[in-house]
């Protein structure tokens, strides 16, 4: 296939239906709400337990200033 050809083909573009964009919409709300839970709990231990997972309070810190939807 040379590259002129390539150009030629139409674009097929895929539109979600209100369906699955509705779908999607609740997943990635559900997914935040999980982080946010993670998060608040991350929050809760005390020095001891954070050492022993391998993190630190700055580590913590750090963690829970991010918004939800930044991993």
């Amino acid at each position: 296939m040379t590259i002129l050809s390539f150009l030629q083909q139409p674009l097929s573009i895929h539109v979600p239906s209100p369906i699955q964009a509705a779908t999607a919409a609740v997943v990635r709300l559900l997914h935040w709400q999980d982080v946010h839970r993670q998060r608040k709990h991350l929050s809760q231990l005390d020095d001891r337990m954070l050492e022993d997972i391998g993190l630190t309070r700055a580590d913590v810190d750090y963690e829970i200033s991010k918004p939800v939807w930044r991993l």
